[in-house]
């Protein structure tokens, strides 16, 4: 896989001026993104009425309603104006925080509000970058671009929660982190306006559906009725409760570890770094153990790995959050693959629309459970979340299990049941 290229072949990914212009701009607003909500959870964490686990739930909740209604339009409409207004919109949005608190307006209700636009447009420019890919890049060189955008983003999440760790351990105001978000929209708006790109597929520009033959009302049943479809989606859909817990209890586990007002970011970070290093192990690793065992067995290890954040110690969390995000990344990486074998190509991009939406749907879910059982303690909030990640590898790995082992030779279209 090349990222830059040999002389006399095809441009690679980095070669070319706006798909280089493009990862490096997304990179950077997803990583003031990831900035950002340390910020947001600081200012509500040091408000006597602000509520953490209520901004998580905002910050999530409304991606199941956008996420639909992005997939939509980004088919529909040309997708580089959705993501200049996007940026633009969700910039202004960010600005107003640092705004309100140089004015001595800052409240909750803005912080909440501001989450809920988030979660609301985050699939645009999640799915709409990706989608862009093959407008950018040469047939045989997209694996090397879709290795790239998600490396770019791996690494946009580990150092974003650090920088602001670090930024606020420093004594610089969580508004200011915010401002900075807000400016890395608007980088983002002026690379994707100025880049020139292909005219995209007429059945994009007319609305008609990518995937002939292959309805919203098609997709849904096939989810529902494939066993690896069905027992993947609600595998993951039920560990994200979990993760939506994590999110909350991590800034209460920074707090008794003592590792002061940056510590949120940098638990965050450890995570993502793990994910982040895993990620890369897998690109240059042919793996060839059983995919649905894998990931089964990922599933596993990621609620086992998590007890470590019983314990008080930082040098214990850290290690723990590494190692949960070793598991995360290539168990996602997995399954994604599992689903790909499992139908025909044709009807890929409804359903990991369908499947993305649902699945980052659930960690809502999982924010409101921390909030219950934080009342009982950071210990028994932990044990929650191992408990509701080791449930689904549990319940519905053997069936996976045994799917797989029955006839891992049948043609994929007929292994609904």
């Amino acid at each position: 896989m090349r990222l830059f290229p040999r002389s006399g072949s095809e441009p690679a990914p980095l070669a070319n001026s706006a798909f280089r212009r493009l990862w490096l701009a997304s990179a950077l607003s997803a990583a003031g993104d990831a900035a950002s909500w340390v910020a947001m959870a600081a200012l509500v964490l040091s408000s006597a009425r602000g509520s953490l686990p209520l901004l998580a739930v905002l910050y999530t909740a409304p991606v199941a309603v956008g996420g639909i209604a992005a997939g939509w339009a980004l088919d529909r409409f040309d997708r580089r104006r959705l993501l200049v207004a996007d940026a633009a919109t969700r910039g202004a949005v960010f600005a107003g925080i640092p705004l309100a608190a140089a004015a001595g307006s800052l409240g909750p209700g803005q912080l909440y509000a501001t989450a809920a636009v988030f979660g609301l447009l985050k699939m645009v420019s999640l799915a709409g970058f990706p989608a862009m890919i093959p407008q950018l890049v040469g047939a045989d060189q997209q694996p090397a671009a879709n290795a790239l955008e998600g490396a770019g983003f791996g690494v946009a999440v580990v150092a974003g929660p650090a920088l602001a760790g670090a930024a606020l351990g420093l004594g610089l105001p969580p508004a200011a982190v915010i401002a900075a978000d807000a400016a890395t929209y608007f980088v983002f708006a002026a690379a994707v306006a100025i880049t020139p790109l292909p005219t995209q597929p007429p059945a994009v520009r007319s609305g008609h559906r990518q995937t002939p033959g292959a309805s919203i009302g098609q997709v849904v049943r096939l989810a529902a009725r494939h066993r690896v479809i069905r027992d993947t989606t609600i595998m993951f859909a039920v560990f994200n409760i979990g993760e939506g817990a994590l999110l909350v209890v991590l800034a209460h586990q920074a707090r008794r570890a003592g590792l002061g007002p940056g510590g949120y970011g940098w638990l965050l970070a450890a995570m993502a770094s793990g994910e982040l290093a895993a990620a890369l192990v897998l690109l240059g690793v042919r793996w060839r153990a059983p995919l649905a065992a894998s990931v089964v067995t990922a599933q596993l290890t990621a609620a086992v790995v998590t007890a470590g954040l019983l314990s008080s110690s930082p040098s214990v969390t850290v290690a723990s959050l590494v190692l949960l995000g070793c598991c995360t990344a290539p168990m996602t990486a997995w399954a994604q693959t599992l689903r790909m074998q499992a139908v025909p190509s044709a009807m890929h991009g409804r359903l990991f629309a369908l499947l993305r939406t649902t699945m980052q749907a659930t960690p809502p879910v999982g924010a409101l459970l921390a909030g219950i059982t934080l009342r009982a303690g950071t210990d028994m909030a932990v044990t929650s979340i191992i408990c509701v990640m080791a449930l689904p590898a549990v319940l519905l790995g053997p069936g996976l299990l045994r799917s797989r082992r029955a006839d891992p030779g049948r043609p994929r279209a007929q292994e609904a049941e």
